[in-house]
């Protein structure tokens, strides 16, 4: 007996923002409609989230942030000392890198403005080592002054910064976003929607089945576990080129999850699960 679809299938969004509104996750936006990295999940099971776009790509194409604009993925920086700190006339008295401020001055070159915008700031060693800071935004370097910028932070400080504070700069996985390179790449999903300049906005695929570009180099097998392509950008690849024997480069490229239904061919998109989230 045939099930009635009706009652068995939907493909209704759980907890969709706004009453009414409609969430096409094939769309895409010139402007943004939600916040950077909003997730809703599909009642299939099937988890997307809401992304900045900085590069034309194409839909079934594995995205993840670029490096190409305003910093590295990942930055290295030098705190200056909250005695030596720029004041931010809000929080006067209050200087940056203070115990309750929300903001912390910091020595590095060649930033744009928000480009750190929903990333992180994670104190690595000396003074606050263990904490992560959730970021609002940043001003370009040079801002407040040569060679230094401004982290605002979500929350104020619980520890008081010093030079010696190790810091790493982690920009937000959801902005920003191209196809994945094949070397050292940051994977946040599939794109739904092709991208047809810069600085759109769409949905990625986290998590459940979805199509994606595949690289055949090496034969892929349903069940079998895929990672991001190291030969093909964009593209997901086999980990293995036999049951007990990994692909090259395999351990330093992110697992994606498994094979559901290959494509056999480097021109088309395979079925994989995701299991990024």
């Amino acid at each position: 007996m045939a099930l009635n679809s009706a009652t068995y299938y939907s493909n209704s969004i759980q907890g969709q923002p706004q009453v009414g509104v409609d969430v096409n996750v094939e769309t895409v936006d010139a402007a943004p409609r939600y916040a950077a990295g909003y997730s809703v999940v599909r009642a299939d099971g099937n988890k997307f989230r809401y992304c900045h776009i900085g590069t034309a790509t194409n839909q079934g194409q594995l995205v993840g942030p670029t490096t190409s604009s305003g910093g590295a993925t990942y930055g290295a920086a030098v705190c200056v000392a909250p005695a030596s700190a720029t004041v931010v006339p809000q929080e006067y008295p209050i200087t940056p890198g203070s115990v309750g401020s929300h903001y912390i001055q910091v020595t590095i070159s060649s930033i744009a403005a928000n480009k750190y915008q929903g990333g992180y700031i994670v104190l690595t060693g000396g003074t606050g080592l263990g904490q992560t800071y959730r970021i609002v935004g940043n001003t370009a370097s040079g801002n407040p002054t040569s060679g230094t910028l401004y982290i605002q932070l979500y929350e104020a400080l619980q520890t008081a910064v010093t030079a010696s504070t190790g810091v790493i700069i982690v920009p937000s996985m959801f902005t920003d976003l191209a196809a994945t390179a094949t070397t050292s790449p940051q994977v946040t999903g599939v794109l739904m929607g092709t991208t047809t300049s810069t600085n759109l906005w769409g949905w990625v695929c986290t998590h459940g089945i979805v199509g994606c570009a595949e690289d055949s180099t090496n034969a892929i097998t349903a069940g079998q576990q895929v990672i991001a392509s190291p030969v093909t950008a964009g593209s997901y690849a086999s980990a293995g080129v036999s049951p007990n024997t990994l692909v090259a480069k395999a351990l330093n490229m992110p697992t994606l999850g498994y094979s559901v239904t290959p494509a056999g061919s480097s021109s088309r998109l395979g079925a994989i699960f995701l299991e990024l989230e």
